[in-house]
């Protein structure tokens, strides 16, 4: 006789660090989509607060149907952008220039036969240099491409 359990995996239920994430970017959402929808708010700053909501639900469904998110993901989604990037531009470009100065140390290193490994590391310097650019002549920079380039 074959019996055939209908039971779903143990991880089928959220654990309490699945759902104490989730409550955190549901939060976050919450929050951005307020100033997303808030008047009172620039058009650039309604956009990046829109983006970063979707970006939170998209995270936040994936983690509710079992999929596996990258902590990185995680924190980017939780990242609720500043009132004022501007306010805080000069603490923005100083750590944008000691992450940029990091990967051009590591750029330094021997990379052997790892082209893969340079080229990666060559587009994330890239990126941060172009943040970084974007924020010292006052143009708009997405919120999220400033939390990648300070993650890298």
């Amino acid at each position: 006789m074959i019996i055939l359990s209908l039971v779903g995996p143990a991880s089928a239920q959220p654990s309490a660090d699945k759902q104490a994430t989730i409550q955190r970017l549901e939060a976050a959402k919450k929050r951005d989509l307020a100033q997303a929808n808030d008047p009172n708010v620039s058009p650039q700053r309604q956009s990046d607060c829109a983006a970063q909501a979707e970006l939170a639900d998209d995270v936040i469904r994936k983690l509710q149907h079992g999929i596996e998110v990258p902590q990185w993901q995680i924190d980017i989604a939780s990242e609720v952008p500043p009132k004022s990037v501007r306010a805080q531009k000069d603490k923005l470009l100083a750590a944008l220039k000691e992450v940029r100065e990091q990967q051009q140390m590591a750029e330094k290193r021997n990379y052997g036969d790892n082209q893969v490994g340079l080229d990666r590391l060559r587009r994330r310097e890239a990126q941060t240099s172009k943040v970084i650019e974007k924020l010292e002549i006052g143009e708009f920079v997405p919120w999220s491409d400033i939390v990648q380039a300070l993650k890298d």
